[in-house]
Formats: structure tokens, C-alpha cells, sequence
């Protein structure tokens, strides 16, 4: 069978019956809300009654058997019209039970995303291979905004902020490989992306200030920690973190004096294949090294501003 029914989750839900020149079905109310939450649990099997409870509790809904079946009846009259055979979209489980049917009969954007991060985000990153990297980049492309917009019940919202972290484990990912292979213009790409979508991330504001020093860009560096100090300050009232002021220091004073900074980080982060343990234990070393003299350096200027 040939998939026929194409559900889009990502923005606002979408439901299409046939290909690109086909036109949308439109759904609304409550049919739209069963749909999405089978949607997101496809494979499972739930009573009517848990149906009702959790779609239409929250909203002081009193929703009879007959109502409820009657939106199922229209459902299934929507989704499983012609070429879609019926019984292929929505189906029951032995207790009755109600479900999207696992099949090619419907393709869903949200199983596809999964399908394609998954295994990039379940390796170690030095173990990852030329496949995973792939399926993360093209996972990527399909987050085109938050799952089910307009949406706001809480199992909903839940499932939101699951493909959101999901998403921005993704670009975190891709992110550290490009630092690794001296890619620094696409590490640069997803760290904005994870900016904006989650623009409190200190650890991201970081990372993206050595990018930018890495990729002879120190200006954007200092002007990215003067962005995330005044977004701290504003959004929570906050100061940045120690290491973020230290390594804003050190950019400031490389810039001063014309030297380079970090280089045993550009040295780290240019390194292609995971290091052996002894090399990592070296590693290590000059970074305990490097963190002491940062933070003697910044002792020594806050002295210096004391007196």
C-alpha cells in the first residue's frame, strides 16, 4: 500500500489526503484534538473513557459515549475516504481499545524526525557514524516551528517540549562535530539555532564566543557576551556565570595584546579522532592548567577593581 494520508505536527497540524498537489483536509474541535493525541502515541490502544478524560476533562467538558463516538465516526470518515481503505488508519485492540494504526497508509512528520535523530543522539559522539551525522542534519531541516501550535492542553505542551529538547540535542550535536572538524561557520549556524529557540542558555552563549574566536571573528565574540549579559540581566536578574565572565577576559585581553586566545582549545577542538587515554589525560592536564590561569587572572582583576 502506497501511503495516501500525509500528517504534518510541526506549526500548526496539517493533514493532507494524497500528494504535494493534493488538497488539505480540514479538521476542527474535537476531532482535530483526538487526532493529534493519537497521532503522537501511534501503536497505542486507549479506552474511550481515557480518551475522554484526558482530551476534554480540562476544558469542563461533559462528553457522553454516544458524543465521543460520534466524533470517532466522523474521524474515521474523514481520514479513511478514498484511496485510503477503511480500517487502515484507525483501528481497536482486542478490548476494544482506540489507536492509529502503525503502516504506510499514513506517514507522519513526527515519526520521521525520530527516525532520523534517534540514532545520532544515542551514540557516543566520537562513535557516531557518517549516517548518523546525516540523519541529524536532515532531522534538523524538518523542524520547521513547535509541534501542534495552537494547541495548549497539557499533554500537548508535554509532548511539545519532548521534540523541542530532541531538536535542540540535535543542533547540539552537530554543533560539537563542527568544532571537532574546524567547521567553525556551521558550528557557528547551530549554535544561533539552539539560541533561538532557548536564548537563556549560558553554556550555548559559550560555546558560540569560542566558536566566533575560532573562526577570526572576535568582535562578534565580545559582542556576544555583551548580548547574553544584558539578556541575563534583563530576563532573570543575573549576573553571567564566573566561566563565562573568565572567558570573556581572556578574549578581551588576546584582542588587546594581538595575540590568539584558547589555543589549547583550538587544538582540542581541531582534533578529528577521539584521543587515546593518554592523550585525553594530557588534554586534561592542560586544561586544569588553563582554567587555574583564568581564574588567577580574573582574582587578580578583581582586585585590581576592589582597590
Amino acid at each position: 500500500m502506497q501511503t495516501a494520508l500525509y500528517l504534518n505536527l510541526f506549526g500548526s497540524m496539517s493533514l493532507r489526503l494524497g500528494g504535494n498537489d493534493a488538497p488539505m483536509v480540514t479538521l476542527g474541535g474535537r476531532m482535530a484534538s483526538l487526532l493529534a493525541f493519537l497521532a503522537l502515541a501511534r501503536g497505542r490502544f486507549f479506552s474511550r473513557s481515557e480518551l475522554c478524560a484526558v482530551l476534554w476533562s480540562d476544558h469542563g467538558e461533559a462528553i457522553n459515549p454516544g458524543a465521543f463516538n460520534t466524533t470517532l465516526w466522523r474521524l474515521r470518515r474523514a481520514l479513511e475516504q478514498p484511496p485510503v481503505p477503511q480500517g487502515s488508519v484507525i483501528g481497536s485492540d482486542r478490548r476494544g481499545g482506540i489507536g492509529l494504526l502503525s503502516g504506510e497508509a499514513l506517514t507522519l512528520d513526527i515519526e520521521e524526525f525520530q527516525r532520523l535523530t534517534a540514532p545520532g543522539l544515542a551514540r557516543p559522539l566520537e562513535e557516531l557514524t557518517d549516517a548518523d551525522i546525516a540523519g541529524l542534519r536532515l532531522g534538523v531541516t524538518l523542524y520547521k516551528a513547535d509541534i501542534l501550535c495552537g494547541f495548549n492542553d497539557d499533554w500537548a505542551l508535554r509532548e511539545r517540549e519532548r521534540q523541542r529538547r530532541t531538536y535542540l540535542n540535535a543542533h547540539g550535536r552537530l554543533m560539537k562535530l563542527a568544532g571537532l572538524n574546524a567547521d567553525y561557520a556551521s558550528g557557528i549556524r547551530h549554535a544561533q539555532a539552539i539560541l533561538d529557540c532557548d536564548a537563556l542558555r549560558e553554556d550555548i552563549h559559550r560555546e558560540l564566543m569560542r566558536l566566533y574566536v575560532l573562526d577570526g571573528q572576535r568582535a562578534l565574540a565580545l559582542r556576544q557576551f555583551e548580548y547574553c549579559r544584558g539578556l541575563l540581566k534583563r530576563e532573570l536578574a543575573i549576573q553571567p556565570m564566573a566561566e563565562t565572565m573568565a572567558l570573556y577576559q581572556q578574549i578581551a585581553e588576546h584582542a588587546i595584546s594581538g595575540s590568539h586566545p584558547l589555543p589549547a582549545m583550538r587544538e582540542a577542538l581541531q582534533l578529528a579522532a577521539p584521543p587515546s587515554p593518554a592523550d585525553a589525560r594530557g588534554e586534561i592536564e592542560v586544561v586544569r592548567r588553563l582554567l587555574t590561569e583564568v581564574d588567577a587572572r580574573l582574582q587578580h582583576s578583581l582586585r585590581l577593581l576592589e582597590s
